[in-house]
């Protein structure tokens, strides 16, 4: 028999770097690309009067090309009116060079708008005046506090779930773990913030903060049996590097090209901002629309996460080899599926794989067939069944000989010593007699 041989080094890199190289080139796309250079980009502003509104939306459209959306309205009360109920960033009154606006969307913004309109105040012989209607917190001096604050409840769902997938329990008990980690999360955030005067008391803040942690781990929970190794990918993707930069928490949205605008309104964490100020400063004007689109990340988590444990338990009870493709493991103290992959890279020590294909006397793949594996003392250490291909691959054994006892509803079990080796072995390949057969010899 050949002797296997190790996997290249070339895949071997491949499979253990992508993830760092993924990153790397996300941050340089999420990151820099959008947050190099802020510039308004459909930026809502207001403008007392009709004609000065004309003019400046045709002054703003000369120099920066859909830069700006500019709204006329009758007086400064209306324009007032436009910033606290979040119609607009900016209100411009011409007849006195007074600028409107809000520093809770962010210090950047303010700083944009007092660099835009004061040649226009001036070019009317006005010193600009700036007339803040929404002031951050007193310990928010840069307008990000908050998203600090997030971030907390953002990131660490999802290093729970990555956390939770090596632990040896049961599925409820992971969930359970994850509402605790939500709970925990929201807790310290709200009460940390409150203490260095990033927020102001509001206790529904508790409930977004929460609602946001479970958004992200439910959802990333729910997603691992469906893209199983690229799970850290997906994830971070989706929750970290399209979300920072569209969340409006840093460099407000209005500063970032129209691609991430778009994501604001649909990511957890733009969500979240956006209920959070609205709670803190605007009297609760956009609250709503955001808890609202955490709750349906929530509850498309739950719904992915039941979705498949039920899939799971029909196809096994009609049919076992239509559960899962080859290597499907079952906790022998649950009875449920596990669909936790194995997400970290092979190591070149300690757990290996084993893999092979169920056969019957004419050579045709048997689909369902059992596999139950112990070590050399006897202790189990996995279960499972082969796919529609007869196929099997079962991952985490340790090195050394394990044995395989092989069954199938009206064949003969199958019983064989293998060894485990130090890389991907090759195929252990198992044959299993009818009963019929044995009979008649």
């Amino acid at each position: 028999m050949t002797e296997p041989q190790p996997p290249s080094t070339v895949r071997t890199l491949v499979n253990t770097l992508w993830f760092p190289a993924f990153f790397i080139c996300g941050f340089m796309l999420c990151y820099l690309l959008p947050l190099h250079a802020p510039k308004p980009h459909d930026m809502p502003v207001v403008v007392v009067g009709d004609q000065a509104a004309h003019q400046l939306a045709t002054t703003f459209e000369a120099a920066m090309p859909g830069g700006f959306d500019v709204t006329a309205v009758p007086d400064e009360a209306g324009a007032r009116e436009a910033i606290t109920q979040r119609e607009a960033v900016a209100g411009y009154d011409p007849d006195n060079g007074e600028l409107l606006y809000a520093k809770a969307n962010g210090s950047a913004l303010m700083m944009i708008l007092q660099q835009i309109f004061t040649p226009v105040a001036s070019a009317t012989g006005h010193h600009l005046v700036l007339t803040d209607l929404a002031p951050s917190a007193p310990g928010d001096v840069m307008g990000t506090g908050l998203l600090y604050c997030l971030l907390a409840m953002n990131i660490p769902p999802y290093v729970t779930v990555m956390m939770l997938l090596r632990a040896e329990l049961r599925t409820r008990q992971k969930l359970a773990a994850l509402v605790g980690v939500g709970a925990f999360a929201a807790v310290v955030c709200y009460s940390a913030a409150l203490a260095m005067g990033v927020i102001y008391n509001r206790p529904l803040l508790l409930l977004v903060g929460f609602l946001l942690t479970q958004a992200v781990g439910w959802t990333t929970f729910g997603l691992v049996p469906f893209v199983k190794q690229f799970l850290p990918g997906v994830a971070m993707g989706t929750f970290v590097l399209l979300s920072m930069p569209s969340s409006g928490g840093a460099i407000p949205k209005e500063l970032v090209p129209p691609f991430f605008q778009a994501l604001h309104g649909f990511l957890p964490l733009g969500q979240a901002v956006d209920a959070m100020r609205g709670i803190l400063y605007f009297d609760g004007v956009g609250a709503p629309r955001g808890i609202i689109g955490l709750c349906c990340w929530y509850a498309l988590g739950i719904a992915l996460v039941v979705g498949h444990r039920l899939w799971v338990r029909r196809k096994g009870e009609g049919d076992p080899a239509a559960v899962t493709s080859a290597g499907t493991y079952e906790h022998e103290d649950d009875g449920d599926v596990v669909v936790d992959p194995v997400l970290e890279a092979p190591k070149p020590r300690k757990h290996r794989t084993l893999s092979g294909t169920v056969r019957d006397d004419d050579g045709t793949p048997v689909p369902g067939a059992i596999l139950t594996i112990t070590d050399q003392s006897g202790l189990q250490l996995a279960r499972l069944v082969t796919s529609t291909d007869g196929e099997y691959e079962v991952h985490d054994l340790p090195e050394g000989f394990a044995t395989v006892v092989v069954s199938a509803q009206g064949r003969r079990p199958a019983v064989d010593r293998v060894p485990v080796r130090s890389w991907r072995s090759g195929d252990q390949d198992f044959v299993l007699s009818t009963e019929r057969l044995a009979a008649r010899r």
